[in-house]
This record gives C-alpha cells, structure tokens and sequence, in this order.
C-alpha cells in the first residue's frame, strides 16, 4: 500500500493580526482557506474511489485577528516539534500553521 498525506492551509480569515492588512482589500482576507477546502474535496473524491492506499489529511485551520491575546512582533512561539519561533510580522500566520502541520 501507498501512504499519502494532504496538506492544506485554512485561514478562514485574515486581518493581518496586530500587523494589519489595508481596510480595501479587507473582504478578500476570508479566501485564504482555499487549500484546506481543496483537501476536503479530495479526501471526499478519494473516499468514492476507494483506492488501496492509506492517506492523512490535515487541514490546520484559525483565523488571524488583532485582539488582546493576539501574537505580537517579537513573540517567541514554541512549534509542536519543539523548534522556536520568533514572530516578526504577525501576518505570517500561514506559514505558522502549515509548519506545525507538516511536523505533526
């Protein structure tokens, strides 16, 4: 058998966080979840086709916005495999998530 893993980003919207986007393209930010929804339409393809291999999916999904408990310039962030991570700008938020992903 094969083992395949799907991995895709799902920020179901994104403000930019403290670091925060223009205002005018502000109601674009709710798109950047295309990877994550690509992954549930292939795991749903998949399932009908029944093929004989063992696939992961993982779809690390949040959304990024400014509030009291939000990441700050200069956060230090421990991943799920242990690394470090300092935060320079907090729109980075999917390059965060997809790390602790590929790591799980």
């Amino acid at each position: 058998e094969i083992d395949v893993a799907l991995i895709g980003k799902g920020i179901t919207f994104d403000s930019g966080g403290i670091s925060i986007k223009p205002s005018e393209k502000m109601e674009e930010m709710k798109s950047d979840m295309a990877g994550g929804a690509a992954v549930v339409a292939a795991i749903g393809a998949i399932a009908q086709l029944k093929p004989k291999i063992n696939v992961t999916a993982i779809i690390p999904a949040t959304e990024n916005l400014p509030s009291g408990n939000a990441l700050k310039p200069g956060d230090i962030l421990t991943a799920m495999n242990g690394k470090t991570i300092e935060i320079i700008s907090t729109d980075a938020e999917g390059r965060l998530i997809l790390a602790d992903a590929l790591g799980y």
